[in-house]
């Protein structure tokens, strides 16, 4: 049953059926046929990537990192201007964030809902004086509205410009 159905669906995704039946596939909406219902279902793509646009030094603890270059913003959730991403729709949200510290510096980071810390990151190498990189992912069910920022939950934090980001997308 599910390889007949499965080779249905691939078939249909190549040739449809009907000349005017067609698969639209984009960034903004994933447009897809649902076998259970037998109909077509659309989906909206939320999913943001951004990165710092230059070095910051000495954000205190309790401030927001705000990532000011966006590589990928679809479902328009990310605010370049104070760092804050709006979940769209309610769901279940994939967030990852990469932190490099400069030479015998630390960055002790944080994945903020509404306020609150969820998850924690840890980037400390002052004894070899050395560059220190660390990543951080983490799943979060979130409700539409709810706000979401990489905070500094002990400063003073210091990062580097295009090799610090933070992205996220629903699932």
């Amino acid at each position: 049953m599910y390889v007949y159905e499965t080779c249905i669906l691939f078939k249909f995704m190549i040739k449809p059926l009907h000349s005017n039946e067609r698969i639209h596939i984009s960034f903004e909406t994933l447009r897809y046929f649902d076998w259970m219902s037998f109909s077509f279902l659309e989906k909206k793509v939320v999913a943001f990537d951004v990165r710092l646009n230059h070095h910051v030094t000495n954000i205190a603890t309790n401030g927001r990192v705000v990532f000011g270059t966006v590589d990928l913003n679809e479902g328009k959730g990310y605010d370049p201007s104070t760092g804050i991403f709006t979940a769209p729709a309610s769901g279940m949200y994939v967030f990852d964030w990469t932190t490099l510290t400069p030479r015998g510096k630390y960055a002790f980071t944080s994945l903020v809902v509404n306020g609150k810390i969820k998850s924690w990151n840890y980037c400390n190498d002052t004894i070899s004086k050395a560059h220190q990189i660390c990543s951080k992912m983490t799943v979060v069910k979130l409700k539409r509205g709810d706000k979401i920022s990489i905070g500094v939950y002990s400063g003073p934090a210091n990062m580097q410009s295009q090799f610090t980001s933070f992205s996220g997308y629903k699932l």
